[in-house]
Parts: structure tokens; sequence; C-alpha cells
């Protein structure tokens, strides 16, 4: 879209000739995209199966932002779920933003345009909610972003009754302090169901013309799972308190209980440009039956649920019909514990390979029974194969809680290799409590095996990707009192593997040292942090999660100029010492948590000298 052309008349809420603002906006954007778009108000910018309804016909507006770029969120199942339940109820007209590139930032911020929804290109701040979904703390800034190009102050306390209310959700609402001052109310836990009680209470409050103080409240004490911090105080010692009437000590988490009786998505939006996760995707599980000690969405997502097999068919032969993918991930935390995974692929097989789609099942748990999946998608086009050791020694993964057996593993990656696997890909972690050096060293070692292990069953080592990132302790989990490790070790720790590979064959690919570091001083932070994450913003961070936006030294000037040592969040916390998130509800209590944190040491001072 020609954005010069719009300088001469920038957006500003209203014009000259009497028409709002807002019509005038969409009159102009509808004059530029009009001859490219195949059938107004069925396809919102080409966009098969966009949901496109009338503001003036709604009880309540939504816009479903997401603060990466459109190939990020539009491959995010959350996002779907909630864009689907919300537009199933007639009275609520539910659109998407998302973060524009800093190139297109500064166009938009050049020709004074808002951002705007997809749908009706509507600015953000016409909107009655806007809901942020949270998946990384590296997003921060651009949810910023995302406000004040859509024309809402960025803190809520510079808000007013014109401005829409700001929720957020996710994984990142576990830890909401860093960015409380930013969001009126956070959703903890699983949103789909409490989304539509929120709906239809701040539709009962628009009808009686409620202040937005009036809303914050009713949702604090009516919904459970909603998190109001203006309700709460956040003491020099981090710790968070309720003082505001009707706040509870501790906000629950929400969870779906039945999950195969969950609205799922069958109908999503099908992109006009490729995107990261391009296909279907059926949630088969939710949740994990494990405890690996590392994994904060074990803790989130607790317990586990399952989706029936008929089900399961149901949603894929009805998205298949509504997009034309040719690309099915059957996805969980941990899919191979699907009871009998393999009757469900073979139950699915004959239709997919009729269709010519294929199966993908990411981050596989290894297991014997794992073995026996490989031969069965290869009855079907073969999508990608991700094992997930995590760690390269037995000692190791039973400190972690991920007791893989090397035997399991290799049974996997030969099972792979036989039903015509040329390659695929491992997940490690470095940095992990009680790891040694000769463990880093264990996963060049292991990952050349892997490679090798192919001429034990075809002609030629295998391609291995193996992708190595840096444990970063997480509130929830049994490490979240352990400390970040030193930036130093973890790069000496990088050599150690990069200079134990001998095979061309393999691949490393190691997440950014500098980056890790940032997300452990985010996840683990306090209120405080509130300033220097706005002050870094101001000067210029955007897309920290990318290499092309991340930098460092915005960051260290941030915390240097509003007082904040980072090492005080990176640091081990004392087992008794209050969290930041204390008032949030985990999945699993402190006790169990301590008590598996002990464990863990227990088994890391084993074999060691006195």
């Amino acid at each position: 879209m020609p954005l010069e052309n719009a300088r001469a008349r920038p957006y500003n809420g209203a014009s000259s000739d009497g028409r709002s603002g807002l019509n005038e906006l969409r009159e102009r954007i509808f004059e530029e995209i009009l001859p490219y778009v195949q059938t107004p108000g069925q396809y919102a910018g080409g966009e098969v199966n966009a949901v496109v309804k009338r503001h003036e016909d709604a009880a309540l507006t939504v816009c479903l932002a997401f603060p990466d770029t459109y190939a990020v969120g539009m491959s995010h199942l959350g996002l779907r779920i909630l864009y689907h339940v919300l537009n199933a109820r007639g009275d609520v007209a539910c659109e998407r933003a998302f973060a524009p590139w800093m190139d297109m930032e500064a166009r938009l911020r050049a020709a004074s345009w808002p951002l705007c929804s997809l749908e009706s290109f509507t600015p953000l701040d016409k909107f009655d909610l806007v809901g942020f979904s949270l998946q990384y703390e590296l997003s921060h800034t651009n949810l910023l972003t995302m406000l004040d190009l859509g024309r809402i102050p960025i803190r809520g306390a510079d808000r007013t009754e014109a401005h829409p209310l700001v929720c957020a959700g996710g994984t990142g609402a576990l830890s909401p302090e860093p960015i409380a001052p930013f969001v009126d109310f956070f959703v903890v836990g699983e949103a789909e169901e409490a989304i539509l009680e929120i709906a239809g209470r701040l539709i009962e409050a628009k009808k009686s013309r409620a202040s937005r103080r009036e809303r914050l409240l009713d949702l604090a004490r009516n919904v459970p799972g909603v998190y109001v911090p203006e309700l709460y105080e956040a003491g020099a010692d981090g710790a968070v308190r309720p003082t505001g009437p009707g706040a509870p000590e501790q906000v629950a988490r929400r969870i779906v209980q039945d999950l195969d009786a969950a609205s799922a998505p069958t109908r999503p939006v099908v992109p006009t440009v490729e995107i990261v996760h391009d296909r279907v995707v059926v949630e088969i599980m939710r949740g994990c039956g494990h405890a690996c000690r590392f994994c904060q969405a074990t803790c989130a997502y607790w317990p586990l649920r399952r989706r029936l097999p008929g089900t399961i068919e149901r949603l894929i032969r009805e998205s298949l019909a509504a997009t034309g993918h040719e690309e099915v991930a059957l996805v969980s935390l941990s899919s191979g514990d699907y009871p009998d995974l393999a009757g469900l692929i073979g139950r699915l097989a004959p239709f997919l390979e009729e269709q010519g789609v294929s199966i993908s099942l990411p981050s596989l748990r290894v297991t014997d029974e794992s073995a026996r999946l490989p031969a069965l998608v290869k009855r079907v086009r073969r999508g990608g194969l991700t094992l997930a050791p995590e760690a390269a020694s037995d000692r190791l993964r039973r400190i972690i809680g991920k007791p893989v057996a090397d035997g399991d593993l290799f049974a996997n990656v030969e099972a792979a290799y036989a039903a015509g696997w040329e390659g695929l890909k491992l997940y490690f972690m470095i940095g992990l409590p009680g790891e040694r050096d000769e463990e880093a060293a264990g996963i060049a070692s292991l990952a050349g095996r892997a490679s090798a292990a192919r001429r034990r069953v075809a002609r030629g080592p295998g391609r291995v990707n193996a992708s190595v990132s840096n444990f970063v302790p997480k509130p929830g989990t049994p490490f979240q009192w352990e400390a970040f490790a030193d930036r130093d070790a973890l790069r000496a720790r990088q050599g150690i593997v990069r200079d134990g590979v001998r095979s061309r064959r393999v691949r490393l690919r190691f997440h950014d040292l500098d980056m890790s570091w940032l997300e452990a001083v985010l996840s683990r932070g306090d209120r405080r942090l509130a300033s220097a994450i706005e002050h870094a913003w101001r000067l210029g961070a955007r897309f920290d999660a990318w290499t092309e936006g991340f930098g460092l030294s915005r960051w260290e000037t941030a915390f240097r100029e509003c007082g904040i040592d980072p090492a005080a969040y990176t640091g081990e916390r004392a087992i008794d010492a209050p969290l930041p998130w204390d008032h949030i509800e985990m999945g699993r209590t402190s006790d169990y948590l301590a008590s598996e944190r002990d464990t863990a040491r227990a088994l890391c001072a084993e074999g060691e000298a006195p």
C-alpha cells in the first residue's frame, strides 16, 4: 500500500467535512486495496476464512493483538482458537492485528496512520477490548509498539473512558509483573472459556455504561483467572499483595476440563503469505504426564487431557476441506505419549494418503513405543521429525527429570532412517543445573552418532540439525530458584560443543546468549522492571527475539539509567524468599516444586567429591 500518498491527509480521528475520521480512514484504505481484494466482506485482504462483521451490529468488538510478525502470529494455535470461539458468538466481532516490522512502523509513523486490524481496518483504539497473546518475554517491547501505534496510552494509568481495555494471556501471564503497568488485566491459564465469560460481562457492562474501574472490578470478582494489577501493590521485596476490594490473595489458573468437548477451529484463516507453520494444526492432547523440572509448559498446562481419535479425525477432515493445506501437525507437549498413537496414525493414514497430505509430529518424547511411528508415517507424505533428548548423559537427564535412555533414542533414530528419512532434528540445552563440561561435549558426540546411525540401515550418514538452547530458569518450575548460568561459562560450553563436531552432516544452531540472558531477567522480574522495559522501547528496542532487532546495548543502558541491577533477577533465589509471581496460581504447589528442586540437587551431588 503506498503510504506516501497519505502524508498529505494524516489520520487524526476527525475530518473537516463532518464525517468521522474512522470512516474516512477506512474509505481511503479501501480505495487503495479494493482492486486486490477478491470478495470484500468475505475475504478480508484476500484471506480465506477470515471473519468480517459490521461493528455497528456487534455488542462487543475485540482485537486479538499478537506482538510479533504476521508469519509468527498466524502460526500460533492459541490465536486461532480465540479467534474461532469469539467469532462463534453472533454479537462479538473479533479481528486480528500483528506487530509491523520496523520499516513498516517507520512508514506508519511518517504517514501519521494508526495500526489497524486486518479484517475491517479499524484502529486499535476503536475496539472495546484489545487482547495480547504473550508467548515469550522478548516480545514485551512489541506490545508497547502496538499500543502506541494503535493510539492507546502505553500505561494503564493514562487511559481514559474512551480507550479500550487491554488484556494479555499466554504463558507470559504466569510472570506478569514486569508489564503489569501496561496491561489492564491478565487472563491466567487457558483462555478459551474465560474469554467468553469476559465477553459476556463486558457486554452487560457496556449496556449499563459502567466505568473502566467498575468493569475491571467486576472481572476480578466474578471471572476466575482474571488478574487486575491495579488491585495489587508491589512491595520493595518484589512480593505482590492485594489491596483492592474483592482481589483474591492468589489468582486462579483457568483450565479447560474436557478437551474433547472444547471448541476447536476447523475453518482457520488461510494466510496470504508463507508463515512459519503453514499447515492444519490439531491439538491431540493438552498438558503433560511427565515432570521435567525445567519445563514451564508442563506446569502451565497441567493436568494431562486428551482428545478422542474420532474427534481428531473429524477436526482434520473438516480443516483440510476448509483450507486445502497439504500438511497436518498432531500437536501436544509430548505427542508420542498419546495412547495408541500408532493406532491413531493408522486410522488417519488411508485418508491422508489419498489426499496427498503429510503428517508432522513435532518434538516427540523418546520412548520405546515412539520407535514404531516412522514406519507408520511412511504411508503418507513425511513431515518433520524432531526428537528432544535435552541432555546428552543419563545423569543429567535424571537431574532434569527426563529419563531418556540412549537405547530408545537410537532405536527411534534408526527407525526414522529405515522409514526413509534422510535427516532429523535434535533439541538440547546447555547451562542446566549440575551440568559438567563432558556433558556439553556429549552433545556433539551424540549428534555425530545419530548421523552415523543411518549407515546401519541405508547408504551414507544422516543429516542431523542439533538445536542447542540456553537453559533459563522459569517461574512455576522446580528450577525457578536456580540461577541463570554465567554467560562466559555458557560461551565456553558452546565452544566445547562446536569443537566436538566431526561430521559435515551435523549442523549446530545455538541460541543467542544475550537474548537468553534478557529472557531470564524479564521472566523472573518484578514490577520495577516496567520502567526499564519502557525506557528500552523508547531507545528503539523492537523484535528482541529476532537477530535483526535485538540490541543488547539498549537494554544495558535502560537498566543502568533506571537503576536496575539485572543480576538481582538472574541469580539464585532463596527457597523462602518471596517471588514476584507468588500471587499467580501455578500448575503445581510450592511444596511440590521445592521437593523436586531438592531431589534434583541431591542427584547433582551424587558422585561428587566431598
